[in-house]
């Protein structure tokens, strides 16, 4: 009998992958934490469904109401109306946030919010700041807006567009329209950029500086063809086969030639700081180089109150850590803690998160998330060990922390509630004091030497002349000081720029912070007992932190130039100070909250839109994929938009507030079917549903062939909300394998059938971030029976050759997964992850089977972009007998040695891999055959070794001086990011060490291992 003519289980195992992705998604991966149990409440407004943080109503109709006044800031720039609703969502913490089950991918601090484009959900947390929260909405609104344009109200999109938008302009229309190009921190990388010659074309931009090249690209076009020229070329864009076309249609030139334009525009912006302005390199001394070794932020710098050391966070090594260095440069820099790979320091807060000592010049507080939330860590420097970790349950956030001049007690910034305020919690009596309470956002306090009085930043001076649109987009941040025993506030800044990050210097006298002077943050310090003030430092491209010593002889800071922060070294910094005079120093009377003045009753004219006045409104009397092209009066008529028109009376019905109730609404829907008149109807149907928190995601995948036994059919639902994931699912599994034997006379064919239909349970229980406990149960019912086929005439059928063997199954099974990898375009680049497990099989009450594994990855980055990646892997399977009933591993594909082509099984498995991985082309750029350009393709360098066998005792490693029973294969191959899945190809050699095989080559889409 010759075996396997045709066989469907690959297949079937695809078909069950793809089916079972929400009920088993991942073998490694982080995990999202879900310790808070989050309520929600609602507001259908005019164009949104508003969830927002229950219990906080009024928070509910301020945010509601700031949605629809930006909706209509946006209609002027974007001129349609949309037709369809916006859900937004808006998380009381950003510990929420990051946990949020509305989109899958784990999401990290740098991510500020974000827009899922499937069902146009707007998702945001509020971190203590109105105006950002403003700002943030104006950014995520403008996605949901734009592709809200795409959509109709019956279908997912109205048309599909002939060319996608760039990163740069994606993501800088939002920025352009949230904050216009009058951000100065933002404006600091293209100034960095431009002085330092390191301007990129905007079609290789990528990142973080996309975002800052689209804005003030668009910036740009509005200064030179005014605003509406932006959402010109935004229309051209949605509707141009290329960004050329669009260019040249809107712009009468090519796109090279308005870069030029635009690059030359911004050489006259800024080449003037270049003679106002020092290098930092020519004033102070840089003590970190991240051109070396390879980091990005090295701030927060501060000195010990003994003046001999001074502590700052530091991502050299690819992680945020804590790094002590010696003010006189005797000794390099230590690391103390690592963090990002523990329960413990799961994440700092990036631009907040600071460092305070304690008096003896060994002890320093700072705040990091953890698993269950935000805490205060107390760090030994000498032992470079954490020895204290205190908890406070009522803050929501814990920011920023300063230790008092006696030690005694912690000065905090942090949020309560939907405020974010100033308090003192003392060290001894474990109590907490509340200092400001309003909803202005106070941060960044610092104690004044006697511990009678703080200084801090706070954004509660208005504007009275900004121009800028919004409830709060023209309040700017200054600097207060705060009697702790009189509670009298003083405003000590008298410029109009943006200041943040004081600090006293010596006596409560003096106060040094840093000013946005003309656009660059520099340090400034006050003398308020003889009304003076002087510039301490005054380099390019921007101070973020910094600190100065005790005797005010070191100056310490982190300054952005050249592509990074780097932390920069003065001597004497208070010597030769050019004072002038100052005045300032006032009592600060705050008359109003900075809510108060908004008047939450015009919601009320946002009231939702009947669905008749969306669905029945006239379709424009132009081609709808050219609108750019339409006039604005038509000559065959006029397109009536004033279902849209913003209202100038309260509704019939105005928004209200309601509890949220959990609906499900599909995500996905594909598939095919057809039909035969021999095998019936065939085909495949898979489709997702969730609520609108993503808390509860059913799965339906659908194989269609013949007859009601022979469909495979895989139901899921997961449950999330909580810590511990619960899924369940059941399937219906069919799959036959057909023999033919030629031992007789003539030809028989035979068909081996086998149907699961069972249960599955799974469970996961995350420890931290990092770490997690996977449970599955599977309980099914196998049905094996074998037919022959039988010819009748010209036709032929099977008939069923033997009686069914009906067996249940039980599959139990645990793991535990361990995984800190931090990850580069094509795979992880540094960390481990390992993932061990066990699980066996039960037919009935009998033992079939008992398998044992564990993986084991380490990652290791040695030079910015360049790192080394080995595996280990063991498995073995047993039934403790014959080994008949036990599993089978093998050695090939690109998962197991690569270059060795013969199919050897084992029940045993052992493999080994090493690979170097490093760039390979920055880009690639074509002309021909078409216009192309493929950036950041990586390469690897691999070595694969491994062997499979039923006996360990019966493995031969080498005979007659070549490998035997252990394989080997080596090769090397590029890797290129395409978006939703990486593209391999590998080229790779067997050896024995007497001879190389032939190249084999393995093309597949997935990440490095």
């Amino acid at each position: 009998m010759l075996n396997l003519a045709f066989s469907k289980r690959t297949w079937l195992l695809l078909l069950i992958v793809v089916a079972a992705l929400s009920l088993n998604a991942y073998t490694f991966g982080q995990n999202k934490v879900n310790v808070v149990d989050s309520k929600w409440s609602m507001i259908r407004s005019m164009h949104f469904d508003l969830y927002f943080p229950a219990g906080n109503d009024d928070f509910g109709r301020l945010v509601s109401l700031m949605s629809e006044e930006i909706y209509y800031r946006l209609k002027e720039d974007l001129r349609f109306p949309i037709r369809t609703r916006i859900p937004l969502i808006v998380y009381e913490t950003q510990k929420e946030f990051l946990n949020t089950n509305i989109i899958y991918p784990l999401l990290t601090e740098g991510i500020g919010g974000f827009t899922e484009s499937l069902r146009n959900r707007v998702v945001v947390p509020f971190e203590g700041s109105y105006p950002k929260l403003e700002e943030l909405l104006v950014h995520e609104l403008t996605h949901a807006y734009t592709n809200a344009l795409d959509r109709s109200s019956t279908g997912l999109l109205r048309y599909m567009r002939p060319h996608s938008f760039p990163f740069w302009f994606s993501e800088g229309l939002p920025e352009f329209l949230s904050i216009g190009g009058e951000d100065d921190f933002n404006n600091m990388f293209i100034l960095d950029m431009v002085i330092n010659d390191r301007m990129r074309p905007l079609e290789y931009s990528e990142g973080y500086l996309a975002y800052r090249m689209g804005e003030s690209f668009l910036k740009f076009i509005a200064d030179e063809w005014g605003r509406e020229k932006v959402g010109e070329y935004y229309f051209a864009l949605r509707n141009a086969r290329s960004t050329e076309e669009a260019t040249n249609q809107v712009f009468g030139m090519d796109f090279s030639q308005l870069e030029r334009r635009w690059h030359f525009y911004l050489k006259k912006l800024y080449y003037p700081s270049v003679s106002l302005y020092d290098a930092p390199t020519d004033k102070m001394e840089q003590r970190t180089f991240s051109i070396k070794d390879g980091s990005y932020f090295n701030y927060m710098p501060r000195f010990s109150p003994d003046g001999n050391s001074y502590i700052y966070f530091s991502n050299a090594g690819a992680r945020y850590s804590i790094w002590l260095s010696s003010t006189h440069g005797l000794s390099a820099p230590k690391k103390l803690i690592t963090g990002e790979r523990n329960g413990k320091m799961q994440e700092f807060y990036y631009y907040r998160a600071n460092l305070s000592w304690f008096p003896d010049s060994r002890s320093v507080a700072f705040t990091a998330k953890e698993t269950r939330g935000d805490v205060i860590h107390i760090l030994d420097t000498h032992r470079a060990k954490i020895v204290q970790s205190i908890r406070i349950d009522s803050l929501n956030a814990i920011y920023e922390v300063d230790v008092s001049p006696d030690g005694s007690k912690l000065l905090i910034c942090g949020n309560h509630g939907l405020q974010s305020d100033i308090f003192v919690y003392d060290l001894e009596s474990e109590t907490l004091e509340r200092i400001t309470d309003d909803h202005y956002w106070d941060a960044q306090a610092r104690w004044a030497p006697d511990g009678a009085s703080i200084v801090f930043a706070s954004e509660r001076i208005l504007d009275a002349e900004g121009k800028r649109e919004g409830f709060f987009a023209n309040y700017r941040i200054g600097i207060f000081s705060l009697n702790l025993e009189s509670g009298e506030l003083r405003k000590i800044n008298d410029e109009d720029e943006q200041c943040s990050y004081p600090m006293y210097v010596q006596s409560t006298d003096k106060i040094m912070y840093l000013s946005n002077i003309e656009g660059v943050n520099n340090y400034r310090i006050v003398d308020l007992a003889n009304e003076q003030k002087a510039d301490v430092t005054n380099i390019l491209a921007g101070v973020y932190t910094g600190d100065i010593s005790a005797d005010a002889r070191y100056l310490v800071v982190s300054n952005y130039f050249d592509g990074a922060w780097d932390i920069y070294f003065d001597y004497n910094p208070l010597d030769s100070l050019q004072w002038r005079p100052y005045d300032a120093n006032t009592v600060w009377m705050q008359d109003s909250d900075l809510l108060s003045d908004i008047d939450l009753s015009r919601l009320d004219y946002f009231g939702p839109r009947p669905k008749r006045s969306r669905s029945t409104a006239s379709e424009p009397n132009i081609n709808p994929r050219r609108p750019q092209l339409t006039p604005l009066e038509s000559l065959l008529a006029k397109q009536d938009y004033s279902f849209d028109d913003k209202p100038t009376a309260p509704s019939s019905k105005p928004p209200k507030v309601d509890k949220y109730r959990s609906s499900l609404a599909i995500d996905q829907l594909w598939g095919g079917l057809a039909y035969s008149s021999s095998m019936g109807a065939v085909g495949f149907i898979e489709t997702g549903l969730s609520d609108i928190m993503g808390n509860h995601a059913i799965g339906l995948s659908a194989g269609l062939s013949g007859e009601w036994e022979e469909n495979n059919l895989i139901l899921s639902y997961l449950y999330l909300k909580k810590r511990t994931d619960l899924g369940f699912g059941a399937f219906n599994i069919f799959d036959d394998v057909v023999f033919k034997d030629d031992s007789g006379n003539q030809a028989e064919y035979y068909r081996y059938i086998q149907r699961e239909t069972g249960l599955l349970l799974l469970l996961r229980y995350p420890f931290s971030r990092f770490m997690r406990l996977e449970l599955e149960q599977s309980i099914q019912q196998r049905k094996n029976r074998w037919d022959k086929w039988k010819e009748h005439g010209n036709r032929g059928d099977w008939i069923q050759y033997s009686d069914p063997v009906y067996s249940w199954v039980s599959s139990p099974g645990i793991s535990l997964v361990h995984d800190t990898a931090l990850w580069g375009s094509t795979g992880p680049l540094q960390g481990i992850r390992s993932n061990t497990g066990i699980s066996a099989s039960f037919s009935g009450t009998n033992f079939d089977y008992l398998t044992a594994y564990t993986d084991l990855r380490s990652y290791t980055l040695f030079n910015k972009r360049y790192g080394f990646a080995a595996r280990l892997f063991a498995g073995t399977s047993t039934d403790f007998q014959d080994n008949e009933k036990a599993l089978y591993y093998n050695l090939y594909g690109f998962n197991g040695v690569r270059g060795h082509d013969s199919e050897d099984y084992g029940h045993n498995k052992l493999l080994g891999s090493l690979e170097l991985r490093f760039p390979f082309f920055e880009y690639i750029a074509m002309n021909f055959p078409v216009p192309l350009t493929i950036p950041n393709i990586r390469g690897t360098m691999f070595f694969d070794v491994g062997t499979v066998c039923n006996d360990w005792k019966k493995v031969r490693v080498m005979q007659n001086g070549a490998l035997k029973d252990l394989k080997l294969g080596f090769g090397f191959g590029p890797r290129i990011n395409l978006g939703y899945v990486v593209f391999r190809v590998d080229v790779a050699w067997a050896t024995d060490f007497k001879r190389n095989s032939k190249p084999m080559y393995y093309v597949s889409l997935i990440e490095d291992f």
